[in-house]
C-alpha cells in the first residue's frame, strides 16, 4: 500500500491494468485491418443478385441525380440586355438596359449588383470626368452565378465629341 499526497492509503496500479500503449495501438490496427478484411469477404460471399440489385440501383440513382440537374437548369441564364459596346456623345446620358437573370428557373434579374464608373443622375448614366471610356459591370451573388458559376458581364460606353454634321443637325432642330 502507498500513500497518496493527501496521505490516503491507495493500492499500487499494477501494470497490467494501466497497460502498454503501444501494444494497445497495435492491437487496434490488427483489429481494423481484420474489420476490413472481413468486410471484404463478405462483399465477395454476397449473392450475385444483391451486387446487381446495388449496382442497378447505383446507376439508376446517379442517372436520376443527372437528368434532375439538367431539368432545374435547363432555362438558365445570365444575358445583358442591350449592346455591349455603346458609343455616345459628350454630355449625352446613357439609360442602362440592365441584365435578365433566371437561375434555376426563378428571374433573379431584381438581384444584381451594378458596379460602374460612371456618374447616375436621374435614372442615366453620364460621363465624369475628362475619360472617353467608361464601363457598368454586372454581377449576383446567389448559388450558382454567384458561387459556382461566377458570372461578370461588362458594359463599354464610349463618350465621343460631337461632329460638325450632328452640331449643324442639332443647330437646325
Amino acid at each position: 500500500m502507498a500513500e497518496n499526497r493527501y496521505g490516503k492509503t491507495t493500492k499500487r496500479v499494477s501494470a497490467a491494468r494501466g497497460g502498454n500503449s503501444s501494444a494497445k495501438s497495435t492491437a487496434k490496427k490488427a483489429a481494423g485491418i481484420g474489420a476490413a478484411v472481413v468486410t471484404a469477404k463478405a462483399i465477395t460471399r454476397a449473392h450475385p443478385k444483391t451486387v446487381a440489385a446495388v449496382i442497378i440501383t447505383f446507376i439508376l440513382s446517379l442517372a436520376l441525380g443527372v437528368g434532375a440537374c439538367f431539368f432545374l437548369n435547363r432555362n438558365d441564364v445570365f444575358d445583358m440586355l442591350g449592346e455591349e459596346y455603346v458609343t455616345l456623345e459628350i454630355g449625352e446620358g446613357y439609360l442602362d438596359e440592365g441584365v435578365k437573370i433566371v437561375e434555376f428557373g426563378r428571374d433573379i434579374s431584381d438581384k444584381v449588383q451594378i458596379e460602374t464608373s460612371m456618374r447616375y443622375e436621374n435614372g442615366k448614366y453620364y460621363a465624369e470626368g475628362e475619360e472617353t471610356a467608361y464601363y457598368i459591370s454586372y454581377t449576383v451573388n446567389t448559388l450558382k452565378f454567384g458561387k459556382i458559376y461566377p458570372v461578370k458581364k461588362i458594359r463599354i460606353v464610349t463618350f465621343v465629341e460631337p461632329t460638325e454634321e450632328d452640331a449643324i443637325a442639332a443647330a437646325g432642330d
